[in-house]
């Protein structure tokens, strides 16, 4: 059985290298975004992509990434609703590039960048001039060098920043004047691959574009800390 309430919407969020779902790539990113009517809150919710659970329909355990591998963003819901029993809505899948396009439409994203964090971008990237601070502006493709930090601190600081970027595009979209909001909405919606029609995205967009100027924003991640081993299976 699971979780559900007609109070909440979740829609899982994919992050992929790769939207055609093909045998090469894995999910890079796996946040749920829970539109809470009953508190008022947008819940955002990041699934570690080690973390080793079963694999419905497959008979085996895997890293979680490795559902999408096996079968995209269908398979990514199955294994999340199978192993964590809440039920799932809707999808939103997007690749690097989607991500980029989707970030500059709305004229990128200003997040805080530790000067660590910056000094990795500078020394790892192309992005030479990356400033620290508080309130730093992002283009597209500097928020998706920001969100795919790997080797600086851990998996855990990685979802972290993930869901700040995450959380500048809601607030972006909270101070937007609603036509502004649903004329990106209409820009941005080419760029999805969804199991939502053009028509439920707009009406999910009109009733979600009021409710987010009165909504918090909460984030988590699972497993939530002191709930997990790290431990080494077949290898991986």
């Amino acid at each position: 059985d699971l979780s559900s309430s007609k109070q909440v919407t979740n829609v899982l969020f994919i992050g992929t290298d790769d939207a055609t779902g093909n045998s090469t790539s894995r999910s890079d990113s796996m946040m749920l975004i829970s539109i809470d009517k009953k508190h008022k809150k947008i819940k955002l919710t990041s699934f570690l992509r080690d973390s080793w659970v079963e694999i419905p329909s497959k008979g085996k355990k895997a890293k979680l990434n490795a559902a999408y591998a096996y079968g995209g963003a269908q398979l990514t819901v199955d294994t999340l609703e199978y192993n964590f029993l809440i039920d799932i809505d809707h999808y939103v899948l997007v690749d690097f590039e989607m991500f980029t396009q989707i970030i500059d439409a709305v004229g990128g994203v200003e997040v805080e960048v530790t000067e660590k964090e910056a000094k990795f971008i500078r020394n790892t990237t192309r992005f030479k001039e990356m400033e620290s601070g508080e309130s730093v502006r992002l283009s597209g493709a500097e928020a998706l060098v920001y969100c795919r930090i790997r080797k600086l601190d851990s998996d855990y600081m990685r979802t972290f920043r993930q869901r700040k970027v995450i959380t500048a595009l809601i607030n972006k979209a909270k101070d937007s004047e609603l036509t502004s909001l649903f004329e990106t909405v209409q820009e941005i919606f080419p760029l999805l691959k969804t199991d939502m029609s053009a028509a439920e995205i707009t009406g999910f967009a009109y009733k979600a574009g009021f409710a987010l100027l009165a909504y918090d924003i909460v984030q988590t991640q699972a497993p939530i800390d002191e709930h997990f081993k790290a431990t080494t299976i077949s290898g991986q």
